[in-house]
């Protein structure tokens, strides 16, 4: 390879630094606005959509993602599980069990987007009666990588099939469809353990069996212990009495609904003397495959202080210092993606190859497409 000159060099290194001060600034280069404006272009022209058809209806959520391709790292995407939409307003559910776990927002509906706010909203890609494809609207965001996209099924889809494919009398709900609650009556648990002194560390794996027709409900508990024989009790005659808060609609014809759950209670034991109680259901560890890496926000505010640190780094040419902040920033929050694609613009004006790719593995790794396509472009030579 042909060395260049050092004034070439620090010319090259100067426009390189340029580029990632705009884009950790947000200020991509041009051909990402081009971009952007050809989708909101093309999706003006071809789409028809039939806004009638968000009246009074509910959505299951299915799929969250990009609207470059890459895997959303947002830790709220995979919490939100179903839209129910009244009227003018949205209500978003966290829980597809516990229904008073939502978030509802008055919106209004210009041409096709959604408005929540005077700066947010979802813009309809796609909505016919069955499904929806929806992109998040948010001003100063404008990176492909950033704008999350939404697939969701019509509730009634996904109810019918439920019912078609399962003609047995007893059936195991899943988090697309299951029986819901209309009070979380897990704190009601808490409560009387505080109150009667039930102090333990209890963990239980078990199921929910619902009986519809005999309107009644049973606990199974996998794991018993006489040690803590009260605490079990009490959660299980907690939930077997409240039969009535369960909404079993599509439910009536069943013999019996198996809800899978896992059960945790500290109360009195541990350090902080805070009491801690919940319940998950379903054998659900999260929206995407095992195999994926894990997202994680060790400290968000440290991963910010290095990656202002790296900024600062470079506007003093500090470039070896700029990529050590950043892969800090990156080590702390691994969703900073930014953080990792300045590591990526530096190093290959460096010439430094080996640290460009490890930066690119990482973002492969994550299933950011702009990082997976310069990695197999540069490192796979």
């Amino acid at each position: 390879m042909i060395r260049k000159s050092d004034e070439y060099r620090s010319f090259y290194l100067c426009a390189i630094k340029i580029y990632v001060v705009l884009h950790s600034k947000k200020l991509k280069p041009m051909y990402k606005y081009f971009f952007l404006l050809f989708i909101v272009i093309s999706t003006h022209l071809t789409s028809q959509i039939n806004t009638q058809l968000l009246q009074n209806s509910s959505w299951t959520v299915v799929k969250f993602g990009t609207l470059d391709g890459s895997r959303d790292l947002s830790q709220s995407g995979s919490k939100t599980s179903l839209w129910k939409i009244t009227g003018n307003t949205l209500c978003i559910y966290s829980d597809p069990i516990f229904m008073d776990i939502k978030s509802c927002l008055d919106f209004k509906l210009e041409k096709e987007t959604i408005l929540t706010s005077k700066n947010a909203g979802y813009q309809i890609e796609k909505l016919t009666r069955d499904s929806m494809i929806v992109t998040q609207r948010i001003d100063g965001i404008e990176d492909p990588d950033k704008i999350r996209k939404i697939w969701l099924v019509n509730r009634s889809v996904i109810v019918n099939d439920f019912i078609n494919k399962n003609k047995a009398e007893s059936i195991v709900a899943t988090k697309d469809f299951t029986p819901s609650l209309k009070k979380n009556i897990i704190f009601e648990v808490l409560d009387v353990y505080s109150k009667n002194g039930y102090f333990h560390d209890l963990k239980l794996k078990g199921n929910i069996l619902i009986f519809p027709k005999k309107q009644k409900i049973e606990i199974e508990t996998k794991e018993e212990s006489k040690k803590n024989e009260a605490s079990i009790n009490l959660f299980k005659t907690t939930l077997e009495k409240n039969y009535h808060l369960w909404d079993l609609t599509g439910f009536e014809n069943f013999e019996k609904i198996i809800i899978p759950y896992y059960f945790y209670s500290n109360v009195g034991k541990n350090e902080n003397n805070i009491n801690k109680v919940g319940i998950k259901f379903f054998d659900d560890n999260d929206s995407h495959d095992s195999e994926d890496v894990a997202v994680y926000i060790k400290d968000k505010k440290v991963s910010d202080q290095n990656f202002n640190k790296g900024i600062e780094a470079l506007d003093h040419k500090k470039f070896d210092k700029a990529i050590e902040f950043f892969n800090k920033a990156h080590e702390y929050n691994n969703t900073n993606t930014d953080a990792l694609y300045n590591v990526v613009s530096i190093s290959f004006a460096q010439n430094n190859i080996n640290s460009a790719c490890l930066a690119l593995k990482r973002l492969k790794d994550l299933q950011q497409t702009e990082g997976t396509k310069l990695f197999n472009e540069k490192c796979l030579k």
